[in-house]
């Protein structure tokens, strides 16, 4: 049976150049039916049909990216079923890469087929978070202390609505998230931040609390208040700023 290999060439910095360009090389030599994304976290926000697209074949499917919990919520994120099964995950950020190499192999044993590749746009960082829902409670802790618009709360849920308003390399909110539910692929760190499968929950709670009082100091409660009332201010002055910038353009014609 012919099957299939996704590979993310991440553009962030948590999977080594050597590990990526070895990956490259190895399914450029095989020739096997592999399609390269330039980063499966731009893609799911640029080109969400595009990545429903790649995700719809039902041939058994290696995914080699990061952590494959991660992956799977980018996958939600994009619109595309989270319980595809015939997807297996390669873990980049947790296998070496004679290990990384030795799957490949394994997993490529079938008649060859042309490469393909896609590209997304590479000059934004991809720098977003994703939410677990099966951890989060919708709480609104991480909407309410964001500042830049990135969640919205609706019909007792949290959405990330505006991807690309977030700060690159923050994780704030996840860090101050009470039941680890936020997810940010890139995270360095590790952890369930990260998107790791395997969750220390006793070592989740200890980081929270630490957290908490290095973001928000003893009272949390009054700091996304605060961070509340400085969002809606800072919409309110933008709402404004493109008012005068209409208005502006239409004393201009």
């Amino acid at each position: 049976m012919q099957k299939k290999v996704i590979y993310c060439n991440c553009g962030g910095e948590i999977i080594s150049l050597e590990v990526k360009e070895s990956i490259s090389n190895f399914l450029y030599k095989e020739n096997v039916d592999a399609i390269h994304l330039s980063d499966l976290c731009n893609l799911c926000v640029s080109e969400k049909q595009d990545v429903k697209k790649i995700f719809s074949s039902q041939l058994p499917t290696l995914v080699v990216a990061c952590h494959p919990r991660a992956v799977r919520k980018l996958l939600e994120f994009a619109g595309v079923e989270s319980n595809l099964e015939n997807l297996s995950f390669l873990n980049l950020r947790e296998t070496t890469k004679d290990e990384i190499l030795s799957t490949l192999k394994s997993f490529c044993n079938d008649e060859p087929a042309l490469q393909k590749e896609h590209i997304g746009e590479i000059e934004w960082p991809s720098w977003y978070p994703v939410i677990d829902y099966s951890r989060c409670t919708a709480c609104g802790q991480c909407a309410d202390f964001c500042l830049f618009g990135v969640y919205e709360k609706t019909d007792g849920k949290v959405v990330v609505t505006n991807p690309k308003g977030c700060k690159n390399n923050c994780p704030a909110c996840a860090r101050i998230c009470p039941h680890t539910a936020i997810i940010f692929p890139k995270y360095k760190q590790g952890g369930a931040i990260s998107g790791s499968d395997s969750i220390d929950e006793i070592a989740e709670q200890q980081r929270l609390q630490q957290d908490i009082k290095s973001i928000a100091g003893n009272d949390i409660y009054k700091v996304l208040e605060e961070r509340k009332a400085k969002r809606q201010s800072i919409i309110k002055n933008e709402a404004m700023k493109k008012a005068i910038e209409e208005r502006d353009k239409a004393k201009e014609q």
